[in-house]
């Protein structure tokens, strides 16, 4: 599994704390159960968000990769090999 990226990391946890805290302060809660419940739905936008922030990033990297294979798969015009004169002992 490939490590995330610091936009991710970033992203995902900004979206974590942001959102739990503002439903916290809109919903007023005072129980357990539902901060919980609250952690629990801020911990799944932020995943969803780190997801799809990363997403973008694979695409392009998929993108170049495959255009450099690409290129490298194409055939080029045929190399001469050029012959250069061999130094002699000669005067």
């Amino acid at each position: 599994m490939p490590r995330p990226s610091l936009a991710q990391t970033l992203s995902g946890s900004a979206t974590v704390v942001l959102t739990a805290l503002a439903l916290l302060l809109i919903t007023g809660t005072q129980s357990g159960t539902g901060a919980v419940l609250i952690a629990c739905g801020a911990l799944l936008l932020g995943l969803t968000v780190a997801m799809f922030v990363g997403s973008s990033a694979d695409e392009r990297r998929r993108a170049t990769t495959t255009a450099l294979t690409q290129a490298e798969a194409a055939p080029g015009p045929p190399t001469a090999e050029v012959r250069l004169p061999q130094p002699t002992l000669r005067r």
